[in-house]
């Protein structure tokens, strides 16, 4: 809450949503002001005077599937200057050419845009990715700072998006002071320090018909919503950064569904291979750290490898300490300086948020929530999971000096069994299930058929007779568990074709387990 104004955006790009932000009245509820981030349909009045020339950078009918550009993650405000500083999510589709024939900028997507508080007008906009087609969202956190520059001193605006650089802005006009990339980035060779614009590398472009473009970042993100710290003592930036690629298609044929992933990618390309040796090169290349970060220099000061990809937001104190969870179960204590591990505590369960301190009667605490998720352990299926693998426990854990508490026992974990039905499905019927599961099933229940391990592993489900299978995915015998009928987008043979992909992968997965017991 700002000024008695109440601040959210919305999401769901991949689902067909226009963005937006708007402000509240905190007391009355009554909207005060709601700023749309990309135009809408150009034969109906334009809601703010920017969004008519933010739709001269459009072309097509790309308000039919929303456009995308939603404000997700966390705002900043700079009470001076009276800015709201928001980030934008990604167009949608993915494939500029699909949402875009003309493959335009597509204003104000994967953006950072300044608007008055009071009135919600937009001033000034900086494009990270003008046109982006890797899903390369513009929201992650918002850090305002005071630096020197060349020896004097700014008002900046840092900022470490998807896209894998590292932006400095002028916050009072958006102008870009430099831009460096924080960890492996092949879609752009740097960015042009006059018209601050990427230098796209033409290796990264794909298009239907061509085949798959292997890019990183990947839509997974360097960094994403995990929450990045500033240390004004030590002059350093603290974030977590997940280093991978991925192979972008486009989808030989798009229609937007209402309850589908509609990015437009072929996903059965992007799944991840199923040759050993393949697939691990694959796994190999997935990596997480914690980095610290100085933004006057543009260079990576240290870094903290972590075993997993996935790792939870970081938090910088005065006591030249950097807090930070992990998705393998522990929740750390750095130096901030050196990135020295000093502490650490089991947290029995993966961490994906950020930490916050605390004080009660002048002593500090520091808390975090405890628990797996996000869209990395719920779509990338295998590549997500962590090393050892432990259970998912949602709690939230608290700390200080002197504490003396303790987690209860671990449950033992049960073991799980790869028991499909006895039955060979055809050739033709996986193929089809395979292509079905990728666009309605994998954003849940993980890549090519593995959990990573948020939600069901349904090579494991007891449910895959076919009477039951198909009473869950058509009849919606779970939708009070959240698991909604798909009466609407699917038949019963493709429901049935699903599930002939499912029992093909446990097969296959019970026979690689069988092989390396062996």
């Amino acid at each position: 809450m700002i000024k008695g104004k109440v601040m959210i955006g919305n999401g769901g790009a991949e689902m067909g949503v226009r963005g937006y932000v708007s402000a509240y009245d905190a007391e009355t509820g009554k909207l005060v002001w709601r700023f749309f981030t990309v135009p809408g349909d150009p034969s109906q009045p334009f809601e703010n005077p920017i969004l008519e020339k933010a739709a001269k950078t459009w072309t097509g009918e790309w308000w039919k599937n929303g456009g995308g550009g939603t404000v997700w993650d966390s705002m900043a405000y700079d009470p001076q200057l009276n800015l709201l500083f928001i980030g934008t999510g990604n167009g949608d589709p993915w494939p500029r050419k699909i949402r875009d024939p003309r493959k335009e900028d597509n204003l104000f997507t994967s953006s950072i845009v300044a608007l008055n508080l009071d009135t919600g007008e937009y001033v000034w906009h900086y494009q990270e990715n003008p046109g982006d087609e890797w899903d390369y969202d513009s929201d992650g956190q918002i850090i305002l700072a005071d630096l020197n520059l060349n020896g004097r001193p700014a008002d900046v605006l840092l900022h470490a998006p998807k896209n894998g650089f590292f932006y400095v802005l002028d916050r009072a006009n958006g102008k870009l002071l430099s831009a460096k990339p924080f960890t492996r980035v092949t879609w752009a060779t740097g960015i042009d320090a006059q018209t601050g614009r990427p230098i796209e590398s033409p290796s990264a472009q794909y298009e239907a018909g061509r085949g798959p473009a292997l890019v990183s970042p990947g839509p997974g993100g360097a960094h994403t919503w995990q929450s990045m710290s500033y240390d004004p003592e030590t002059g350093l930036v603290y974030f977590p950064v997940l280093e991978d690629a991925f192979p972008y298609k486009t989808a030989g044929h798009f229609s937007h569904n209402s309850i589908a992933w509609n990015n437009g990618i072929d996903l059965v390309a992007a799944g991840l291979p199923q040759d050993p040796k393949i697939k691990k090169l694959a796994l190999e290349s997935v990596r997480g750290r914690l980095i610290a970060w100085d933004p006057a220099m543009q260079r990576e000061v240290w870094r903290a490898e972590r075993p997993g990809p996935w790792n939870g937001g970081a938090l910088s104190t005065a006591g030249n300490l950097v807090f930070e969870g992990t998705g393998y179960g522990r929740f750390e204590a750095l130096r901030a300086t050196s990135g020295e591990k000093l502490w650490f505590a089991p947290t029995e369960s993966g961490v994906t948020a950020g930490p916050i301190a605390y004080t009660v009667n002048g002593e500090e605490y520091i808390a975090v929530l405890v628990g797996w998720g996000g869209a990395l352990p719920l779509a990338a299926g295998e590549i997500a999971l962590q090393s050892p693998r432990i259970p998912n426990t949602p709690r939230m854990l608290a700390f200080k000096l002197g504490g003396n508490g303790s987690l209860p026992p671990v449950p033992e974990a049960q073991a799980r069994s790869l028991t499909p039905p006895h039955e060979s499905p055809s050739t033709a019927a996986v193929k089809k299930g395979e292509a079905l599961y990728q666009s309605y099933c994998s954003a849940c229940h993980g890549d090519v058929a593995v959990s990573g391990g948020v939600l069901p592993d349904l090579r494991y489900s007891k449910m895959l007779a076919r009477n039951q299978w198909l009473s869950i995915v058509i009849n919606g015998a779970l939708s009070s568990a959240g698991m909604v009928s798909f009466s609407k987008e699917l038949t019963q043979d493709d429901a049935e074709a699903i599930r002939s992909y499912v029992i093909f992968r446990a097969n296959q997965s019970l026979k690689e387990s069988n092989a390396t017991k062996n």
